[in-house]
C-alpha cells in the first residue's frame, strides 16, 4: 500500500506465469479497489521493469522467478506504462505472504479471470495466451 503524500507511479511491471495446465498466477490486492492482478508493481527509482517484475512477484507470492521474455508494453490514458513479462518459477510454491498487501494467491484459467481485474490483467494475458512478445500499445482506456 502506498504511504499516504506519495506520488503515483508512472511505471509498473507485471509476471505472467502459466502452470502445466495453462493457468496463470494472479494475485488479489488487500488495498484499494481489491482488484485481481498479475504479480507486480511499482517500479522504483534506479530499477527497471524486469527487476521490479522479479521483485514485486517475490514480495507478492513468495516465488522467485526467471523471465523469458517481455509480453509487451501497456501505455494508459492516464500516463502510466505498465510492462508485462513471460516468467517460469525457477523456485517456491505461491503462498500468500504475511505483509497483508495480499489478500489472496491463485491460479485461474485464462478464459475465466476474475473480476474486478486490473487494467494490465486485462490487456495483457491475451496477448501472453496468443504467444505475442514485444507488443507496444498505448493510450489505451483503463478499464478499472
Amino acid at each position: 500500500m502506498r504511504p499516504v503524500g506519495l506520488e503515483e507511479p508512472t511505471q509498473g511491471a507485471g509476471a505472467i506465469i502459466f502452470d502445466m495446465l495453462g493457468r496463470v498466477l494472479l494475485i488479489k490486492e488487500n488495498y484499494e479497489r481489491r482488484r485481481w492482478s498479475l504479480p507486480g508493481g511499482a517500479v522504483e527509482d534506479g530499477e527497471t521493469p524486469e527487476e521490479a517484475a522479479v521483485r514485486e512477484t517475490c514480495e507478492e507470492t513468495g516465488v522467485s522467478v526467471r523471465i523469458e521474455h517481455l509480453v509487451g508494453s501497456y501505455g494508459f490514458d492516464n500516463g502510466f506504462t505498465a510492462w508485462a513479462f513471460r516468467c517460469s518459477i525457477v523456485h517456491g510454491d505461491p503462498a500468500v505472504p504475511s505483509s497483508g498487501e495480499i489478500a489472496e494467491v491463485r491460479w485461474c484459467a485464462p478464459s475465466d479471470l476474475p473480476t474486478p481485474r486490473s487494467n494490465i490483467l486485462h490487456y495483457a494475458v491475451p496477448d501472453a495466451v496468443a504467444g505475442r512478445s514485444d507488443v507496444a500499445l498505448v493510450n489505451l482506456p483503463r478499464v478499472t
